[in-house]
């Protein structure tokens, strides 16, 4: 295995995990195996934690804060055929108090908005996403929300703040969503031989901690369908804002990150769409998940008319990929899929899966991971067409995402701080410290299962480096499995 110099070491922050999603920490690579996981579904997907109520379904079009003032985490969801955002509350994380009698909390938001004369469709709620702000003692609670079907100058995201996460304030217009040809307030772009309008309704926000700015992902599509199986170019583009309260400018927006081929390319089929997305900062990078819906084409993971999520990531939030890696069922690139569809008599996530804006909740030793799902899909009957389900839970492993299974790898000359190296892994593990040149530091290998295993060198990792840049070498044994590690 050959070893080359890097320009310039990679700073590793003190007491972040470095994840293998991708390739930015690995320099080379001898028969390296990685797998993606996809979180275990309670009850394996077959009955929601919150049931929707019969001729109806919920949709995750919404986000999951934390409260410190009520010392609650507090869930925004929506009803699909009442176009209600409803509000739900937990002490822990995992027990959800869902109002008495079986009535859901319906949260308001005002002044309503009146539709301009003449327009087609009915108007309402779309997506909504929100976070929870500890410098404002005012209100705490700010958020985007998507009106649809109010006409050219009035549809588009709306600015909404709160006090206590029941009443909302709708606010200033955010962003004016195109509203077809001829229309000068939209944005088009030209891109791979395509073009796209947008933003549109699918679009929402996600606070970025380590700078104070906010993450825009907006929806793009196209007014024809396109390739054999009609595709409508669902597609997710990205932006940076210092605010959520002020008017954006969509030629800021200058390409699309994740653009459906509309054809069989690589693991994607002619009729996928890359219909929503999410985002959040996840320790060294960002994670996301990606909803494909297939109108077109059954997968043994997803029937035709239904959604499932795969996993994408970036390292600076704007350029964006799908994680390759298959899953332990032998799926690639599926992160989340779909039950059979109308499984358990209506009641599973066989349908059209949504997920929450803020990503996994960290609750003791494990990443839930909450999301939505009809049973049946958009194909479906009538009587049936996104019914059923509700709100589902999942569990993750921390830093679970991705495992090295197999295989060895050396990463770049990392430049660290810390004094003491710990994996999250399943041993057995082995660990080298190289110079940049390749010249072993020291030796060391651990066993058993941990997310924090401290990784003994005869004198600790500072000592061995001396300050300076250095290489790890990772080498995972049959049965192991390795998914990060961090410098304390």
């Amino acid at each position: 295995m050959g070893f080359r110099v890097a320009a310039s070491p990679l700073e590793i922050p003190v007491g972040v995990a470095q994840l293998f999603v991708d390739d930015f920490l690995i320099e080379s690579q001898e028969g390296l195996q990685r797998r993606l996981n996809c979180p275990v579904k309670d009850h394996n997907g077959d009955e929601p934690l919150i049931p929707a109520k019969p001729g109806t379904t919920l949709l995750a079009y919404g986000s999951i804060v934390r409260d410190p003032r009520l010392e609650r985490y507090v869930m925004f969801t929506q009803g699909f055929e009442e176009r209600h955002m409803y509000r739900f509350a937990s002490k822990d994380g995992l027990n959800w108090e869902t109002g008495g009698g079986g009535e859901f909390e319906k949260i308001t938001f005002e002044p309503a908005l009146e539709p301009e004369p003449g327009v087609r469709g009915s108007p309402g709620l779309d997506l909504f996403s929100c976070f929870y702000d500890p410098l404002d003692a005012e209100h705490p609670y700010k958020g985007w929300l998507y009106y649809a079907n109010y006409g050219p100058l009035r549809e588009g995201i709306y600015y909404v703040r709160s006090r206590d996460g029941r009443q909302w304030e709708r606010l200033g217009l955010v962003v004016n969503a195109w509203a077809g040809p001829g229309d000068e307030s939209g944005r088009r772009i030209e891109q791979d031989g395509k073009t796209m309008f947008g933003p549109g309704d699918v679009t929402l926000f996600s606070p970025d901690p380590a700078t104070g700015r906010f993450l825009g992902l907006f929806k793009f599509f196209t007014t024809e369908r396109v390739g054999e199986a009609g595709n409508n170019l669902r597609s997710r583009a990205y932006a940076f804002l210092d605010r959520l309260d002020q008017p954006f400018d969509t030629r800021r927006i200058q390409r699309v990150a994740l653009l459906p081929p509309a054809r069989k390319e690589g693991n994607d089929e002619p009729g996928d769409e890359y219909y929503a997305s999410t985002a959040w900062r996840y320790e060294s990078l960002w994670l996301g998940g990606l909803k494909v819906w297939h109108g077109t084409g059954n997968y043994p993971h997803s029937a035709e008319g239904c959604a499932f999520l795969k996993l994408v990531v970036s390292r600076d939030g704007l350029n964006w990929t799908k994680v390759p890696f298959t899953n332990s069922c032998g799926a690639p690139e599926v992160f989340l899929p779909n039950g059979a569809e109308g499984g358990n008599h209506g009641r599973n996530d066989g349908g059209y899966i949504s997920e929450f804006s803020q990503g996994p909740l960290r609750i003791g030793p494990e990443l839930i991971y909450y999301y939505s799902a009809s049973s049946w899909g958009k194909n479906a009957p009538r009587s049936k067409r996104l019914l059923g389900g509700g709100i589902f839970r999942a569990r993750l492993r921390p830093d679970g995402f991705v495992s090295i299974t197999g295989g060895s790898l050396t990463t770049k000359p990392l430049l660290a701080k810390g004094t003491d190296l710990y994996l999250n892994a399943v041993g057995p593990v082995s660990v080298k410290v190289l110079t940049p040149e390749g010249k072993v530091l020291g030796e060391s290998r651990v066993a058993g299962d941990s997310v924090e295993h401290p990784v003994r060198f005869r004198t600790p990792y500072s000592k061995l480096t001396g300050g300076r840049p250095a290489k790890l070498v990772f080498g995972v044994e049959p049965g192991a499995q390795l998914f990060s590690f961090k410098l304390r």
